[in-house]
């Protein structure tokens, strides 16, 4: 795989191609935004990291003009700006997603992966292909069990005949792929290294695997059909997403108005937990509820504009779920929580005005929206159905297949978690379906630590939302997400 590195800083930049390099990507870097546009134009690349405070090109222009330029080649943006309002400005400039500095390097690395398998719908991590076994999540080739001990190159030499069996790679096409603009590229340099991968494969048991076609070049012995994809990437990722203003828009405040009651209900069960455990007759079940009572309340009330109540109800349910101690410490604290918790549901937010709304190419796309919480999903079709958005909204996920069959969408947004199925299990199952294996997934999640992302890219997400949910980003990655299916399908049919 290749990357396109453009970061004007020149220390960053090192760090990041080391990392890439060590991960077996081939990396180009340019120090300048106009330098990096005019590389993406001469040559084919897997993915573009780009930053966005660049000399003579920043990353947003650089962003709209390869969009201009009908160049669809995933665009991940590294920016230090982390208000929501940035992100969004991203997203709309074209990127297809974006990290924050200073970030993590796991969470890089799997939307990397993420990024490149949502232009490949079959990339998996572990490719089996008769007595060979590459794992490109930890970078290592079996044969027959036995470890091959390969050199970079020779990794990725294999690795894209594998991925692309059905393909003849002549050596230019090898050295394009494959080799640096840094690097010495000639074609006998591709050939000595076809020589050694074949040695060693001779050497561990699999000698042939690899066939010259003569005049053309190189491919993979085995057919298409031998060669088996199977479990998906192990990632390592985390979400960041700023805490909202406690303002939200007038239809949204309706909704609150018809829904308080039952909040409030979820609530009092959190206070009639703290308050047995005053007493000292708090039950397992009692706090097991009230700390699904609390996960509950920590995407509901954010998404209604309430921030500090929903980091209330978070540090509720981390307490409940790390088990109730009964200190003394611990029980002072519950009850300073959740009286703080009821002050600020009645506190009413700030009504923003309205967002104006743009025009863009996808009209009357069909949205399935798969989440058990009815309020929330009434809060998703407020700020959804305004841009012209067709929605199915289901909240009990055994009717999932028949309600998808019957609304066909070009869009499927899951929530994490829900009672008996959960949006994991209906992704995995989504994409190993042969007519749905390419829809498109967004997931909904409270939850945004490394185990629960990592979770949602390796089930085959396309993208993540943490709850509590911006609208302004929900809306960006909807269209962005669409409108990237869209242009896949014209390219396919060019």
């Amino acid at each position: 795989m290749k990357i396109l590195l453009v970061e004007d800083e020149q220390g960053t930049a090192e760090i990041l191609k080391n990392t890439l390099t060590s991960h077996h990507y081939v990396v180009d870097l340019a120090m300048d935004g106009q330098t990096g546009l005019s590389l993406v134009e001469a040559f084919t690349y897997d993915l573009v990291l780009l930053d966005i405070m660049l000399p003579k090109l920043d990353g947003l222009k650089f962003c709209r003009q390869l969009r201009d330029r009908r160049n669809s080649t995933p665009i991940l943006l590294l920016t230090a700006l982390d208000s929501s309002t940035s992100k969004v400005i991203g997203l709309d400039a074209g990127a297809d997603d974006y990290v924050v500095k200073p970030f993590d390097t796991n969470e890089l690395l799997a939307r990397i992966r993420a990024l490149i398998r949502r232009g490949t719908p079959v990339l998996s991590s572990v490719i089996q292909a008769g007595n060979i076994r590459l794992d490109s999540s930890s970078c290592r080739v079996t044969c027959d069990g036995q470890l091959l001990h390969l050199t970079a190159k020779e990794y990725a030499i294999l690795e894209l005949l594998l991925r692309n069996s059905h393909r003849i790679f002549s050596q230019k096409h090898l050295l394009d792929y494959l080799w640096s603009s840094e690097e010495i590229r000639f074609e006998n340099t591709v050939r000595a290294h076809i020589k050694a991968l074949r040695q060693k494969l001779k050497k561990a048991g699999a000698d042939g695997l690899i066939e010259t076609v003569y005049g053309l070049g190189y491919r993979f012995k085995l057919g298409e059909d031998e060669v088996k994809n199977q479990a998906a990437a192990t990632v390592h990722s985390q979400t960041v997403v700023d805490a909202p203003q406690p303002k939200i828009s007038s239809a949204v405040a309706a909704i609150w108005a018809r829904f308080k009651p039952k909040y409030s209900a979820h609530v009092t069960v959190l206070e009639q937990a703290i308050t047995t455990l005053v007493a000292g007759t708090l039950t397992e079940e009692l706090g097991q509820h009230a700390q699904q009572e609390a996960h509950l309340l920590i995407g509901s009330l954010a998404s209604f504009g309430f921030a500090e109540a929903s980091r209330l109800c978070r540090e509720i349910e981390q307490i409940f779920r790390a088990g109730i101690k009964h200190s003394q410490a611990q029980v002072q604290r519950l009850s300073q929580l959740v009286v703080a918790l009821r002050q600020e549901l009645e506190q009413p937010a700030a009504i923003d005005p309205p967002v104006e709304k743009k025009r863009f190419d996808i009209v009357e796309a069909k949205i399935l929206v798969v989440d058990d919480d009815p309020q929330l999903l009434q809060i998703l079709r407020t700020l959804l159905e305004p841009w012209g958005f067709k929605l199915t909204l289901l909240d009990n996920p055994q009717q999932f297949w028949t309600i998808l069959e019957v609304s066909n969408p070009d869009l499927l947004i899951l929530d994490m978690e829900m009672p008996e199925l959960s949006g994991i299990e209906l992704c995995e199952v989504v994409r190993n379906h042969p007519r749905w294996s390419e829809l498109p997934v967004l997931f909904l999640s409270v939850d945004s630590d490394a185990e629960t992302v990592n979770r949602v890219f390796a089930a085959g997400a396309d993208d993540y939302v943490s709850k509590p949910i911006m609208a302004p980003e929900l809306i960006a990655r909807v269209l962005n997400r669409l409108e990237h299916t869209r242009t896949s399908r014209v390219s396919h049919l060019i």
